[in-house]
């Protein structure tokens, strides 16, 4: 398994030809295709050929890749990918869960995980904004919650800010307020 998914990389050029496994690839259009170097790219594609993951085939004086369909772990790749994909609403679905009690006037998501581009380290940036100081502490202690919940679900650190009607409305830093209401996605609270 480690030859198979051991590295960013390869998981990057699975990813990649699981989205069009009937497609025949030269190396240099998958690597472009799923943002890697195309030096990594050819050691990797020779490590997964040599598993038959990928199925290498000479054409004049190169080779052309392609995803064997045929392999026991292409189902199990297949399932895998589409579990990733559904990730993001899984998370959403865990703030929602985790914020009742807290009842913010806003929550949203943002940052990398909000842009589509989080990596599996990457925090997961939260904005809660509630009526006034009296609503923080347990908008905090909301936070404490969905800090726990995202870590042992995810295994991402949460970072929150939680903001004030009124901090919204003066923030002390407008570039990162502009950034969050720019880039943001709203997340439904359950029970609101």
């Amino acid at each position: 398994m480690n030859a198979i998914l051991g590295s960013a990389t390869k998981l990057g050029l699975l990813r990649t030809m699981y989205r069009s496994p009937e497609r025949r690839w030269t190396g240099r259009e998958l690597a472009r295709s799923a943002g890697v170097s195309t030096a990594q790219s050819a050691r990797d594609l020779g490590e997964l050929a040599d598993s038959s993951l990928v199925l290498r085939e000479v054409v004049g004086r190169s080779y052309s890749w392609q995803l064997n369909r045929s392999h026991v772990l292409f189902g199990a790749l297949g399932d895998l990918f589409v579990r990733e994909s559904s990730l993001r609403s899984e998370l959403l679905r865990e703030v929602s869960q985790a914020i009742p009690p807290a009842r913010p006037e806003r929550v949203r998501l943002f940052g990398s995980v909000a842009r589509g581009e989080g990596r599996n380290d990457s925090d997961v940036d939260l904005f809660l904004q509630v009526p006034g100081p009296a609503e923080r502490r347990q908008a905090e202690e909301a936070v404490h919650r969905i800090r726990t919940r995202i870590w042992n679900r995810f295994g991402n650190p949460v970072s929150a800010l939680v903001y004030t009607r009124a901090e919204v409305e003066r923030p002390k830093n407008p570039s990162l307020m502009n950034s969050i209401e720019r880039e943001g996605v709203d997340i439904a609270v359950e029970g609101r």
